[in-house]
């Protein structure tokens, strides 16, 4: 991991993160590390994704060929990713960004975007999904593979994560069911779309809209999350429920 800690992470950077919901970190991770993080999530997989149920992962095409996975939903289950969430360094980080004295892991996800096949994910919050009091949370994006434009980079609307949890509708989509509501409001924000090299993270606010295109080219988008809340962060049920009600309706109508 990058050596940065509460010290490291200067007024500029953290101002720049609040005002645009999202921020970038060259080399988080080296290359050495990265290929070995790769290598136990594979194995992991290969071992395990058939103990799970299809609403955990999900595949870019009907084949259900491994190499074709999309997106894997319970991650922080591989003891390698389990034992990089607990890194000081990196709740350091998250509890400098949140304000916040202890941060807890809520989840940890795999997103693979195979070549060609990779799907899109619409523009949503990811607070929408989980349902955090407040929205006081964050998600670690780390790149296993060179992310741009081309093979489905995710994307940010800068500066909207200021306006609380926004509408949403079913988008049936595979692995992100749901899309904000109305497209229009987001035409006032300005569309930026982060190129990262192998090792690179990015850091972004549960409340910030984001996506990305399907994959087109010859190369795999492959990234893996961290989403930390605070140690004392409360679900809003009501909100959960519908969700939950809503995610069962579109799996149902899927299978």
């Amino acid at each position: 991991i990058k050596k940065m800690s509460k010290k490291a992470i200067n007024k500029v950077v953290v101002e720049k993160y609040n005002k645009r919901g999202w921020i970038k970190i060259k080399k988080f991770i080296s290359i050495k590390d990265i290929n070995k993080i790769e290598k136990k999530i594979n194995f992991f997989l290969k071992q395990n994704l058939k103990f799970y149920n299809t609403r955990n992962f999900n595949f870019a095409n009907n084949s259900n060929n491994i190499k074709n996975i999309n997106s894997f939903h319970k991650l922080e289950d591989c003891s390698e990713i389990k034992k990089l969430s607990k890194n000081k360094i990196i709740k350091n980080i998250v509890c400098e960004f949140l304000k916040i004295n202890q941060a807890k892991l809520r989840q940890s996800e795999y997103f693979a975007k195979p070549k060609k096949i990779g799907l899109p994910v619409p523009d949503h919050q990811d607070n929408y999904y989980w349902n955090i009091k407040g929205g006081n949370a964050l998600t670690i994006w780390i790149a296993l593979s060179t992310s741009n434009i081309k093979n489905g980079a995710i994307y940010y609307y800068d500066g909207s994560h200021k306006y609380g949890t926004l509408k949403h509708e079913p988008s049936f989509a595979k692995g992100s069911s749901q899309r904000i509501k109305n497209k229009n409001f987001l035409k006032k924000f300005k569309k930026v779309t982060p190129k990262l090299a192998k090792g690179d993270a990015l850091i972004h606010n549960a409340l910030i809209v984001h996506g990305s295109k399907k994959n087109i080219s010859n190369l795999a988008r492959k990234g893996i999350t961290f989403q930390f809340v605070d140690k004392n962060a409360k679900i809003d049920l009501k909100n959960m429920k519908k969700y939950e009600e809503q995610l069962y309706k579109q799996l149902e109508s899927r299978n």
